[in-house]
């Protein structure tokens, strides 16, 4: 250009040119909407700003940090028409806490049992295959079937061979993996009991697929059957026309054990209050073309376009430093999950959040800051820490003999997997020193149960059980370092509040 303006310092730097856009401020918003999500695992304070700024325009907005204890960033910055919303967030709640509701706690997963259940139709016992035929509705009940085995449940313990297992409930035959087309799955029965050993869609065991354990119970009702001849309700031995073969049949009751959620508890917001030199004050710069004022003089620089690059009426943007910072690896260090619980994620609380609080950071070096510092910093570092818990527990419903349970048995596996999602923020240590940390702003977790059960020492395998929870929304570490990613532009406030 052959004409313009241009003013500098004495440091030679730029103040006032034509051939840029300057930043002036627009406004000051110092009454945020505030919430306190939770104040666990570090605490989340979320301040929501609201102002109006011309849609043409894009606002730059800085904070001041009440606090040199807490951690501060830009989450998010919005708009709608003409009107702009800006989140802050930081770490910790409110400055007194009072936590008048429960600690949050994942997911619970309980048993839901039903009562005992048996019909057996006598017409559903059938001669030629299949055995058993299309049940009727209302039927309830676990068959054992066995050809030119006549009267194997008589021999009780005694007995050796290859039989039939299926179950009925309600009218619908039970999927199990590995079933031939009548719904049975044939296993080898050693001195009356089944084996308690299972491959998938082979021939020693049987898994229901529908997520739920069945249960065989005598005819009396006082317990669950030890081997193939204990207690049966009804028994059928019928030869097939035109042969020499026989089909017997032993036919027990049936409860069913199905597992269900539920939601947990995110407790309640803790209660408190900020004062109003407690609440981080956020200063709106815009560039000159959106400035408005009354003042009927001053100086106004234009470009060459005849738009405003410089205009008096509102004050310029001058910032003091401009610093990148890097983050570290982890939020925390202490993310171990000892003593936390491998069932339904359920803490306790105060473990994991001891845990899961951030209590890393990197140390920035800064030439000395205004005693009222405001910076600029939206942040764009994240990190997820994660750790799993798993657990083994069997139940056995009769005696055990030689580590061997003779009766109804279940092997539960737990396995719950605790989440922590942080982002990145800064700290005004002290005057010369900025901390690049991190705020915990979601924590979850994701827990899942499968369950490996017997009975008549026989395995029911490992049913699809429940899960339950969710997942973090991202399992990386992304933008902890690199040029201009984590810019940090730092000010003085004092001429803008």
């Amino acid at each position: 250009m052959s004409f313009g303006l241009t003013i500098k310092n004495n440091n030679n730097e730029f103040l006032i040119s034509d051939a840029m856009r300057n930043l002036h401020h627009h406004t000051t918003v110092t009454n945020p909407s505030i919430s306190v999500p939770f104040t666990n695992y570090g605490g989340l304070t979320r301040f929501t700003y609201t102002f109006n700024l011309n849609s043409a325009y894009i606002p730059v907005p800085f904070f001041t940090t009440p606090f040199t204890d807490r951690y501060y960033a830009i989450e998010k910055v919005s708009q709608s028409g003409n009107t702009w919303t800006v989140q802050l967030i930081s770490d910790k709640g409110f400055p007194t806490i009072t936590d008048s509701g429960s600690n949050p706690s994942g997911s619970q997963i309980v048993t839901s049992l039903s009562g005992i259940e048996y019909q057996s139709a006598t017409a559903n016992i059938g001669t030629g295959a299949p055995y058993l035929t299309t049940p009727s509705s209302g039927d309830h009940f676990i068959a054992l079937y066995a050809q030119n085995q006549p009267n194997f449940f008589l021999q009780g313990t005694s007995f050796n061979g290859i039989i039939s297992f299926k179950i009925v409930w309600d009218g619908s035959v039970v999927p199990l993996v590995g079933a031939d087309s009548n719904g049975g799955v044939s296993v080898q029965v050693t001195n009356g009991v089944m084996p308690t050993s299972f491959t998938s869609g082979g021939n020693q065991g049987v898994v229901t697929t529908d997520g739920n354990t069945y249960l065989p119970f005598k005819a009396d009702e006082t317990g669950q059957p030890t081997h193939v001849g204990d207690g049966y309700a009804t028994t059928s031995v019928t030869s097939i026309p035109g042969t020499s073969n026989y089909n017997s049949v032993a036919v027990f009751k049936v409860q069913k054990q199905g597992y269900t959620t539920t939601g947990g508890s995110s407790g309640n917001s803790a209660t408190g209050s900020y004062g109003s030199s407690q609440i981080p004050k956020l200063i709106v710069f815009a560039d000159a073309r959106a400035v408005t004022g009354s003042e009927t003089f001053g100086m106004t620089v234009f470009k060459s376009d005849g738009t405003a690059a410089f205009d008096n009426r509102k004050n310029p943007l001058i910032l003091k430093q401009l610093t990148s910072v890097s983050f570290p690896t982890d939020a925390t260090n202490t993310f171990t999950g000892s003593g936390l619980s491998a069932r339904n994620a359920s803490g306790p609380v105060s473990t994991w959040s001891t845990q899961a609080t951030p209590n890393q950071y990197n140390n920035i070096t800064v030439n000395t800051m205004p005693s009222n510092t405001m910076f600029y910093y939206p942040t764009v570092t994240q990190t997820h820490q994660q750790v799993s818990r798993t657990e083994i527990e069997t139940e056995c419903d009769g005696a055990v003999v030689k580590g061997n349970c003779l009766g109804s048995e279940r092997d539960y596996f737990w396995r719950s997997t605790y989440w922590n999602f942080y982002r990145g923020g800064v700290l005004r240590h002290n005057s010369t020193t900025i901390r690049a940390g991190y705020i915990d702003v979601e924590y979850g977790s994701y827990h899942s149960r499968t369950t490996s059960g017997s009975f008549f020492g026989f395995s029911t395998g490992d049913s699809a059980g429940s899960t339950t929870g969710k997942w973090a929304w991202d399992s990386d570490r992304i933008n902890a370092a690199g040029t201009g990613v984590n810019t940090l532009l730092i000010g003085d406030a004092t001429n803008y509040i």
